[in-house]
């Protein structure tokens, strides 16, 4: 085996080996890069973890951002071997391929655990109105909203001062997809 083959395979054991610790570290680590981001764009209910603050949120950020870079200059430094064009203008176009597929990765993998908190908002607050209208009361819309996010809060507080936040996040997303499941066959439909 040549000197240029044993390159690409440690090149491709490298890049299989960052991609699967990417996927570990945005699943169980860096989730909350996403809910601070859908925060800020006004999702008011997003419950963002007690210990994201400070010194820590500063080393999780710095560290994905480690990883990012990694991955693009292995899948550079792969795209290389496979290319037959090379040199700087070509170095830097396949620098801004890697990085924007990366980058495309990155946001679909944070963006899982966002998903699982929306989902169980959602199932919470779908749960809130049933009671409510079998209740027979009326409360505003904003009020309404307001109690929504509050036990949206209260119940991933709970979860994460217990240390499973994860794991409620997966057990109320998989709540709220069997309901809305059960919900879309139980409805007749209209002719």
């Amino acid at each position: 085996m040549t000197l240029k083959f044993q390159y690409q395979y440690i090149a491709w054991v490298i890049l299989i080996s960052l991609v699967c610790l990417h996927w570990a570290w945005c699943q169980f680590i860096a989730y909350p890069i996403s809910f601070e981001k859908n925060l800020k764009k006004g999702k008011p209910w997003v419950y963002i973890p007690l210990r994201w603050k400070g010194g820590y949120k500063v080393q999780i950020r710095f560290v994905s951002k480690a990883i990012l870079f990694c991955l693009v200059a292995t899948g550079i430094f792969l795209v290389n071997f496979y290319s037959p064009k090379t040199g700087g203008v070509w170095y830097m176009a396949y620098g801004v391929a890697v990085t924007v597929i990366v980058m495309r990765l990155d946001s679909m993998w944070l963006q899982i655990r966002y998903r699982q908190q929306e989902d169980t908002y959602y199932h919470l607050h779908d749960e809130l109105r049933t009671k409510l209208e079998s209740e027979g009361k009326d409360m505003g819309e904003a009020a309404f909203k307001s109690l929504a996010a509050y036990q949206h809060q209260n119940l991933l507080r709970k979860a994460d001062e217990e240390g499973s936040l994860i794991k409620t996040l997966g057990d109320q997303a998989k709540l709220s997809r069997k309901s809305r499941k059960e919900t879309h066959i139980n409805e007749p439909v209209q002719t």
